[in-house]
């Protein structure tokens, strides 16, 4: 579809003028810092975990386990602060950024799978992310709806056990 070029005038939100440029702007510089912001992050983990913190799941419980826990309780602390509806998708990100800034990124991760596995972006996503995003999915739909067949119920529960698996707080999802 062609899109006819049209001048806008600045436009009031939240009674300032701005223009649809600056807001434009405003989105790219935000994701730019975001992304900066959890590698950075990751790093900083790496820097503090001798270990692999990234490999943990919500369901251990050795000592080096729970000083992870602890360090993501606190991150979705800051998130929900920021009213971030969904802390785990951004502490997959993080884990899999902290992997591959300790051991590199997985061989052909690179534009595999023609469209398969891509989220926001078009960028490929890794398979705690995919998985955690599309159960997390699931789940939230299935909590909302009323009358749920028995398998769906069934169904739910293992979904739950998967996410935790997958370090999910399932206690943080709205």
């Amino acid at each position: 579809m062609l899109v006819k070029e049209k001048t806008v005038e600045n436009i009031i939100i939240d009674g300032n003028e701005v223009s649809i440029e600056s807001l434009r702007v405003g989105v790219a510089d935000a994701v730019k810092r975001s992304y900066g912001a959890e590698r950075n992050y990751a790093k900083g983990l790496n820097a503090m975990f001798a270990f692999d913190w990234f490999n943990f799941e919500a369901n251990d419980t050795s000592d080096d386990a729970k000083l992870v826990k602890v360090e993501k309780t606190l991150l979705y602390g800051e998130l929900k602060a920021a009213d971030h509806t969904n802390p785990s998708t951004v502490w997959a990100r993080i884990r899999k950024y902290g992997k591959e800034e300790r051991h590199g990124k997985p061989e052909g991760s690179e534009g595999e799978g023609e469209g398969e596995g891509e989220g926001a972006g078009n960028s490929p996503r890794d398979a705690i992310t995919r998985n955690v995003e599309e159960l997390l999915n699931l789940y939230k739909f299935n909590k909302r709806q009323e009358g749920l067949p028995s398998k769906v119920m069934d169904a739910q529960k293992n979904i739950a056990l998967a996410l935790i698996a997958l370090g999910v707080d399932l206690s943080m999802v709205k």
